[in-house]
């Protein structure tokens, strides 16, 4: 029995290369990747550059808002204040040594000046301790024939208590508030005629 040959008379078919086209496709998509970085880089870097021009025009016009401010003319209270300050300033330059004797001088034996205090509107607030409450009027009868006084009023009086140490006994202290408006005039006018005064006899004893 014969055996059947066959014969294969079509070209055989190579196997397909596929080393190429994986090559090309990896470049590919290595050139996507580096194209979509750069422009997610160049976004973010423009966004920061955005941010930092806005930043330096808000600090620019806050400058300018601030030397604007300085420059441009006080509100009217500020002047008003400004005016009320000067005129104190010229109508009350009243020294204050005088002023602090003649309010030692007027008081009782047991009296003590603890604070005073002294605002720009020509006012002194004083603040004294006595032994007995009766010393409080007393004082404020004196401060009121005073002549560098044109204003006296005794605002508070309160009472507040000590230890003896002598006696071991608690006594109680009268603290008196004091507002005075000077009358300058007659502070000026005293203290010119003592410097009279030391003038004469500093020349009467040459």
């Amino acid at each position: 029995m014969k055996s059947l040959v066959e014969i294969n008379l079509l070209p055989r078919k190579q196997a397909r290369n596929i080393t190429t086209p994986l090559v090309y496709g990896i470049c590919t998509f290595f050139v996507i990747l580096v194209v979509v970085s750069f422009f997610v880089f160049s976004t973010l870097v423009n966004q920061d550059l955005n941010k930092a021009e806005q930043e330096l025009q808000a600090a620019q016009a806050l400058r300018v808002e601030k030397e604007e401010a300085i420059l441009k003319p006080q509100s009217s209270s500020s002047i008003q204040r400004l005016e009320n300050t000067i005129v104190w300033a010229e109508e009350y330059p009243v020294e204050m040594v005088p002023v602090m004797q003649e309010l030692v001088r007027l008081l009782p034996s047991r009296g003590f000046v603890q604070n005073f205090t002294y605002s720009e509107t020509g006012t002194l607030n004083v603040t004294v301790q006595f032994d007995e409450s009766r010393d409080a009027a007393y004082y404020l009868h004196h401060l009121n024939e005073a002549s560098y006084f044109k204003v006296v009023n005794l605002t508070s009086i309160s009472t507040s208590t000590i230890d003896e140490e002598a006696s071991n006994d608690v006594l109680p202290r009268y603290i008196a508030q004091y507002d005075l408006i000077f009358d300058r005039n007659a502070i000026k006018t005293a203290l010119e005629i003592e410097a009279e005064e030391d003038a004469e006899d500093g020349g009467g004893e040459s």
